[in-house]
């Protein structure tokens, strides 16, 4: 097993001294290990899902297509109105 050193403030040594009967190299091994797994899920991608939100997408579109006819659009203009719109001119 690999080592790791943690470093925390002094006050907090002196209170985990206290609570002899608590292993902190499990208590910190179990919250790196949630930690892991959290990010990894987080990080995760769900093709199937990415694969619905095209199809779906794609739906709106041609939806919008039949209905209007084709739409000049320039989504990199619309999200730069509203991020300057809230949050000022960059």
């Amino acid at each position: 097993m690999a080592s790791l050193t943690v470093r925390v403030p002094e006050r907090l040594r002196k209170d985990m001294r206290k609570l002899t009967d608590v292993n902190w190299s499990a208590v910190v091994r179990d919250a790196i290990e949630e930690r892991v797994r959290i990010e990894e899920l987080r990080t995760k991608c769900d093709w199937d899902r990415v694969r619905q939100a095209v199809k779906m997408t794609d739906a709106i579109y041609d939806q919008m297509n039949r209905k209007y006819g084709h739409i000049q659009f320039n989504s990199a203009e619309t999200i730069r109105y509203w991020r300057e719109k809230r949050h000022g001119p960059t």
